[in-house]
């Protein structure tokens, strides 16, 4: 099977704990985290960062992929009366090269992208016009979505004007192990 991204609501047992973490500055990722990452996933995974970020309105992401990692699962905790309708995850194809994740090796070869150089000439994350959304998951309470760390994807616009109606969601970089 070749999803681009799974979706798994309720996916923390007692979400609010993982929510009160953003209030102590410290992400809270526990065994429970990486055991149902792991079973998702259908192999051991190790979480090997983890952030908690707190998106404001008018703040956006940029469009960004990262090859540190295998997968990247965002898990939404902003409280349930403020993300009604809101925009969150959104993926992307670069419209000039149809590439809908990070150059692999064969695609570089057919563009004849030599190094990183080449790359990030032809990718201009900070132009809009240059790429397609083709995609976007919508911020719920306690939603998990995880996909392939190269996509090409933006964190979306950020909502709220302080801490306790902002979207607040934790960042997993997580590795095959």
């Amino acid at each position: 099977m070749n999803q681009k991204f799974m979706i798994v609501d309720d996916f923390y047992d007692i979400a609010h704990q993982y929510h009160q973490s953003f209030f102590s500055k410290q992400c809270m990722i526990t065994e429970e985290t990486t055991q149902k990452l792991s079973y998702i996933l259908s192999r051991p995974v190790e979480v090997v960062e983890a952030f908690n970020e707190v998106t404001f309105e008018n703040t956006a992401n940029p469009i960004t992929a990262n090859t540190a990692c295998d997968w990247i699962a965002v898990i939404y905790l902003t409280m349930p009366p403020d993300c009604v309708m809101k925009k969150g995850l959104s993926f992307y194809s670069h419209k000039k090269t149809g590439l809908d994740s990070f150059p692999n090796e064969y695609a570089c070869q057919i563009n004849g992208w030599q190094n990183m150089d080449d790359i990030v000439k032809s990718f201009d994350v900070s132009d809009e016009n240059e790429w397609e959304e083709y995609a976007n998951v919508f911020v719920k309470y306690n939603r998990c979505v995880i996909f392939k760390a190269d996509y090409w994807h933006s964190y979306g616009n950020g909502f709220g004007n302080e801490i306790n109606n902002s979207m607040l969601y934790q960042k997993l970089l997580i590795k095959n192990v």
